[in-house]
């Protein structure tokens, strides 16, 4: 419960940096808080998450990490940005740093504001500690902007060390300010 409350505080000191977003992901046996906040002018973003997870025999998880996120060079699509991902994560038996990629955008031509964000991660044996042997992460999202600073979203998560850690479909609130 302290590492809880720990990453509540982190996340909640956020709340007062601009360009931030928070959200809450919530399934039958599992409690997710993101966050990401800008550290520069340039889109390059620090974030946090954390997975609470009630199921006895599956540990709680934590990732802290970079994204950085702009347009591809060339490509000059405004509703699309891609992202660069690099992150350390860490459940009680193992840690990984991987690296990943990400895409988002809101679909264009309509009036609608609905996003599609998708978020994949890998980390091979040598960038993999403790007892893992590799690590993979895939999250994926569709969402809608009733107001221009929320978010709701329904979403996909397979985060996997050596096996199936948590393979989950999600739903969730957020904010952005």
């Amino acid at each position: 419960m302290k590492k809880f409350l720990s990453v509540l505080i982190i996340l909640g000191s956020s709340l007062f940096a601009q360009n931030t977003n928070i959200n809450l992901q919530i399934t039958n046996s599992t409690i997710g808080v993101y966050g990401e906040t800008g550290v520069t002018q340039n889109n390059i973003k620090a974030r946090g998450f954390f997975l609470y997870n009630d199921n006895t025999n599956k540990h709680n998880f934590y990732l802290a990490g970079l994204k950085a996120e702009g347009n591809l060079i060339g490509v000059n699509i405004s509703s699309m940005k891609f992202s660069v991902i690099a992150d350390f994560v860490h459940t009680k038996d193992n840690s990984a740093i991987p690296l990943g990629f990400g895409v988002f955008s809101y679909i264009p031509n309509i009036n609608i504001p609905i996003f599609i964000k998708i978020e994949a991660e890998y980390a091979p044996k040598v960038l993999s500690f403790d007892d893992a042997d590799r690590f993979s992460r895939v999250d994926t999202q569709i969402g809608y902007s009733p107001i221009t600073n929320a978010e709701i979203f329904v979403g996909y998560r397979n985060i996997s060390f050596n096996h199936n850690y948590n393979s989950d479909f999600y739903a969730g609130l957020g904010y952005n300010f």
